[in-house]
């Protein structure tokens, strides 16, 4: 008699399909619509390998169906039926669980893997509850009896954070001398998908294939370090490399990535964009022959729908700039800096981020050196600035990288001291969650999130020290921070 292995070898159970399957791709022995299918060799019935394999282990080396000899090795691979089942919709494992999705046959194992409906443990002492893995950080680190971070009373911490700074306000503008101010405004550097001046992107440099997670290009940094310096980091090997540098300096700078070219703009004493193609090998870097009307550094730029927007930012001669501008990019490779509205407030030292199509500005210093707690949501068709809830506190010089609907703010400055606190902004409704702080202080930190995981760079400490260190956190996975390899320059 044919024999079937257990379930998960099975086939897949016809109902989990959006559509109706024709049954002659269902598995003889199993009964379900075929999983990796074989066939016999001479009247091509078809079977799951799993069920035909231990079919003809544990009985006679016939077909079940046809009764001809046969035997693992003389089994047919049913290519044609394969290739069809591959490309039909079917539901996730974790269907049960909550998850909506259906996806293709042949991407299933991938998106199993990833889903946010797969049960985890929680990893808290003493808690042995099973959740989704999309629930964990917010069961560990708010829901949890037994969790390692409490709940905090964000309005008491942002009323206190206030209290402090107005305290202090006098003693901090006597404090920032013109040396100091250049470092504390490090611009932020975040993900392709942010359009900053961190980028995970395939490494142009050949052996340094991806795997699984995608390597991450960072590129300048601090006036006062060596920022022309371009490197990779390959998650396959492990390390940091060297590669061609830009044709100048730009600290505290921004960039986007338009055309499948990475665009670095203006940043400290520049008013000009350098550029080089990411799908070319070996990376060459060209300047753009038309300059910025005014030197600008500690601004964002993002591209959304094809616009490229310039945020904010310092004006040398002018100071902090309140303008959203759109930046254009004609054939002829020049740029052209239109005018198109003003913030509330001017700000430098901010974060933005584009989320559903609207971008998202997060913190930074307005006038007279006073840091933002303001969450702005410019809506690029209305040319117009919506306020959102706050953030807990005042912010700026911090990281930021998306992860699905939340924005994770990372590090930064509060106007009274460096920061290794990591939170996340709801972008539908403001809520915060907070996850387990980094390893050390970082002011004018850069971060990525590649397949969940959050990798932070750079910045400065305690004790104004240029940091290489780099850690990784794995979102839904970890409890706490790890380091990985260090920069070659900080």
């Amino acid at each position: 008699m044919a024999y079937c292995p257990n379930d998960d070898e099975c086939g897949y159970d016809e109902s989990r399909f959006k559509n109706a399957v024709d049954e002659n791709f269902r598995c003889a022995i199993c009964l379900n619509v075929a999983k990796d299918a074989r066939m016999c060799q001479h009247n091509e019935h078809i079977f799951c390998r799993s069920c035909i394999e231990e079919h003809l282990r544990v009985n006679a080396q016939r077909c079940p169906q046809c009764q001809d000899y046969l035997t693992v090795a003389t089994l047919l691979p049913a290519r044609v039926i394969n290739n069809m089942i591959s490309k039909l919709k079917i539901n996730c494992d974790y269907a049960i669980r909550g998850c909506k999705e259906f996806i293709n046959v042949e991407d299933l194992k991938r998106h199993v893997k990833n889903c946010g409906f797969a049960p985890v443990l929680c990893s808290n002492e003493r808690c042995d509850q099973e959740i989704n893995k999309r629930d964990k950080i917010k069961h560990e680190t708010e829901l949890c009896e037994y969790r390692k971070i409490p709940s905090h009373d964000f309005a008491e911490i942002k009323e206190m954070f206030q209290q402090s700074f107005e305290g202090k306000e006098k003693m901090q503008k006597e404090m920032m001398k013109s040396k100091r101010e250049m470092r504390n405004i490090q611009q932020n550097l975040s993900t392709m998908t942010k359009n900053e001046h961190v980028k995970t992107l395939p490494s142009p440099i050949e052996g340094m294939k991806n795997s699984g997670k995608e390597d991450i290009l960072i590129a300048g940094g601090d006036s006062f370090c060596s920022s022309k310096s371009v490197e990779i980091f390959s998650w396959k090997e492990k390390k940091w490399f060297n590669i061609a540098s830009m044709e100048n300096e730009h600290s505290c700078a921004s960039s986007f990535i338009y055309n499948d070219n990475l665009f670095v703009v203006g940043g400290g004493y520049r008013k000009s964009m350098e550029t080089f193609n990411i799908k070319q090998s070996p990376l060459t870097w060209k300047i753009f022959p038309t300059e910025f009307p005014h030197v600008c550094w500690s601004h964002q730029t993002v591209v959304c729908k094809q616009q490229i927007f310039h945020i904010g930012g310092y004006i040398v001669g002018k100071g902090p700039s309140d303008l959203i501008s759109e930046i254009k990019i004609t054939r002829t490779t020049s740029h052209v800096l239109k005018e198109l509205c003003h913030m509330p407030e001017p700000r430098r030292g901010h974060g933005a981020l584009v989320v559903d199509d609207k971008v998202l500005i997060f913190g930074g210093k307005g006038k007279d050196r006073k840091v933002l707690s303001s969450v702005l949501e410019f809506d690029p068709r209305t040319l117009t600035c919506n306020k959102m809830p706050p953030l807990p506190h005042p912010l700026t010089e911090m990281a930021t990288a998306q992860w699905r609907d939340q924005v994770v703010l990372l590090g930064g400055y509060d106007g009274r001291e460096k920061l290794n606190s990591v939170i996340m902004y709801d972008c539908n409704t403001g809520n915060i969650t907070v996850l387990p702080s980094m390893l050390e202080k970082r002011q004018g930190c850069c971060a990525v999130i590649t397949e969940d995981t959050i990798v932070v760079m750079g910045g400065y400490n305690d004790e104004d020290e240029r940091l290489k260190s780099v850690e990784c956190f794995e979102m839904g996975s970890s409890s706490s921070w790890t380091y990985l390899p260090s920069m070659n320059e900080s």
